[in-house]
């Protein structure tokens, strides 16, 4: 019999976002005159303009003629979009072979932690984008929660008192740091 991976079982609680939405959905229910600025997960609240849905239509259409098809793209994403990009937003600051893209920070973060595997030390701004820390406790890069956090993650707390910039002296050398500068997010 195939053994489950052993780092699910160190998980606790739920996934942050759905816990925030039932925690949303059950106040507004119980204060329907209330007004609430969700900062729960960053859900699209428009739908695409008529241009961009017209040019994703197009381009998925041209897949299925042998001239538009082509076959897998680069692994750092379309080259000609990440050319776009570099040229519109980063103009003389980037080119476009610094441009990735890719599907989502989710997956970027799974890669990332099958990369360095499950010995890497780990340390996480705190608080966290939740990813990086599940993440990491799925990977067997942490253990089990002790009430303060997990066993084998480092914290760096980001509190006013910091200027929401953590001591990263006290991290060891070589220690994977999930971490977005309050200048650069």
């Amino acid at each position: 019999m195939i053994k489950r991976n052993t780092g699910f079982s160190n998980l606790t609680a739920g996934y942050l976002f759905p816990e925030v939405a039932r925690r949303r959905r059950e106040y507004a229910a119980g204060h329907p005159d209330a007004r609430i600025i969700s900062l729960g997960i960053g859900n699209t609240t428009e739908p695409l303009s008529p241009h961009i849905a017209k040019a994703m239509s197009d381009y998925a259409l041209a897949l299925s003629t042998p001239e538009g098809y082509s076959g897998y793209g680069d692994e750092q994403g379309n080259s000609a979009l990440r050319s776009k990009i570099a040229e519109v937003f980063y103009p003389k600051m980037a080119d476009a072979n610094e441009i990735f893209i890719s599907d989502g920070a989710k997956c970027d973060i799974a890669r990332i932690q099958t990369l360095f595997g499950s010995k890497v030390k780990v340390a996480v701004q705190d608080p966290a984008y939740p990813v990086y820390v599940d993440g990491s406790v799925v990977a067997g890069a942490a253990g089990k929660n002790n009430g303060n956090g997990y066993e084998g993650i480092s914290y760096l707390p980001c509190t006013p008192e910091n200027d929401f910039f953590p001591d990263l002296s006290k991290i060891e050398k070589n220690t994977l740091i999930y971490f977005c500068s309050p200048n650069n997010p």
